[in-house]
């Protein structure tokens, strides 16, 4: 074999990701064409015997000849026994079965390939050593909705995805499709394929309203409606989603926290900054970043920063989009009637339901 690696290896939490990768692998190995010695192998087991089934068969294929030479490629799709918290990943059985296959990777008879596609891998095990030092390893990992800035890569992402459909997206359906879908790969492309039938050929431009339409509201996305439910002043459906998830267990220090806070805060700043300087939200988020990137080192201290050190402005920059009339003196107003609702659902016996309906009535009165 040489030094040339002859497997190669696409894991990590971005399913969508690692399996289009290795897709593409197998399909650039292949030429686009199913000959005899090419085969696709299922690696979703069920039970640690499964399991080691599985890893037999892949064995097996690689280790027999091509009935009629020449080259031969394997492919081990979606396999869900490489990782710690797998079921039965950590049984002995597994895990000599793991060997055994990187033994077998290290001496394919020549024109053998092998492409494998793994929902995560267990790199404190001894086979994930083994196997680094012969296939070409690539992770996917999916993006981080917990640190600041991770909306800035899901719009990239989804740009991209868009693209190769001949989609394009306002920008508001932008905003909007960002905060509703999961951050990974595989939904990101699941949502614009149901963008893509329902608008059909003619109509390429996506707006607000399709994605209102079309793509459903994730757990996370719950609280970015519950948010633009205040920003465009429609008590009545906030009202609503903060009534919805209360009665699904959720908690009302929890929703102020994370969904009605950031909000007022946000609209705060936002207008605090507008009034200050030149900028606006009507070029969308490029120009917008640009813009804050522009201001003085004081008016910096106003604004979120992503782990790097960047500024994160895109809460910034929703809040821009929606203030309309709102005076400074009526955002800082907001501004208390938060921190009241707050300690009163942390030092008092109120209903916090009715705590949090009294505070969205003064947020969009």
């Amino acid at each position: 074999m040489g030094d040339e690696k002859t497997s190669y290896v696409y894991y990590g939490n971005d399913e969508g990701a690692a399996a289009a990768k290795a897709r593409k692998k197998y399909e650039e190995l292949t030429a686009g064409e199913e000959g005899w010695g090419n085969e696709v192998i299922d690696g979703g087991a069920g039970t640690v015997d499964e399991a080691v089934e599985c890893m037999r068969k892949v064995c097996d294929a690689l280790q027999m000849m091509s009935m009629f030479g020449g080259k031969k490629v394997i492919w081990l799709r979606g396999a869900n026994f490489m990782g710690d918290s797998a079921s039965g990943a950590r049984s002995e059985a597994v895990q000599e079965g793991l060997e055994e296959l990187v033994g077998v990777m290290q001496e394919m008879p020549p024109e053998t390939y092998l492409v494998v596609q793994a929902a995560e891998l267990d790199k404190r095990r001894g086979f994930y050593k083994k196997m680094a030092k012969v296939a070409e390893m690539e992770e996917c990992a999916g993006i981080d909705i917990t640190r600041e800035g991770w909306e800035t890569e899901v719009a990239a992402l989804t740009l991209k995805l868009a693209r190769e459909r001949g989609l394009r997206f306002s920008n508001a359906a932008m905003d909007l499709f960002v905060q509703r879908v999961h951050e990974g790969t595989r939904q990101i492309a699941n949502e614009l394929d149901k963008l893509d039938v329902y608008m059909g050929p003619e109509r390429r431009e996506v707006e607000e309203r399709d994605v209102e339409l079309m793509v459903p509201v994730s757990r996370h996305g719950v609280i970015f409606e519950i948010s633009r439910a205040i920003e465009r002043q429609n008590a009545q459906l906030a009202v609503r989603l903060v009534n919805e998830q209360l009665a699904q267990g959720e908690q009302a220090v929890t929703i102020m926290r994370a969904a009605i806070v950031p909000t007022v805060r946000n609209r705060y700043c936002a207008r605090l900054l507008t009034a200050a300087f030149p900028i606006n939200a009507a070029g969308g988020y490029r120009s917008f970043e640009s813009a804050l990137k522009r201001l003085p080192a004081a008016a910096l201290k106003l604004l979120p920063v992503k782990k790097d050190g960047g500024v994160n402005g895109y809460g910034i920059y929703l809040a821009a989009r929606s203030l309309g009339s709102l005076s400074l003196a009526k955002a800082k107003q907001h501004l208390f009637a938060c921190d009241l609702a707050d300690r009163q659902l942390v030092s008092t016996q109120l209903d916090p339901k009715d705590v949090l309906h009294k505070l969205i009535v003064t947020l969009t009165a």
